[in-house]
């Protein structure tokens, strides 16, 4: 089965089934992997932070963006 034959099935999931997937995934991946990840988040939000202060990148509010997602879900 091809990567996007997987895809178009997990789409097809309800959200907390799509969510389910999303923990076994992530528990599946190696320490170093998941190490990897974790370094590149942690140097993506320290660019992000240092963006934000140096007047570069802007932010949107929490509600704003917590409602952007629910509706998303929702989809």
């Amino acid at each position: 089965m091809s990567i996007t034959a997987i895809q178009n099935e997990l789409l097809n999931l309800p959200v907390s089934e799509r969510l389910r997937m999303i923990d076994i995934l992530w528990d599946s991946l190696t320490t170093p992997e998941v190490r990897a990840r974790q370094t590149a988040w942690a140097a993506e939000s320290e660019r992000r932070i240092d963006a934000f202060e140096a007047g570069t990148l802007t932010a949107r509010d929490a509600g704003a963006v917590f409602a952007d997602l629910k509706q998303r879900l929702a989809e």
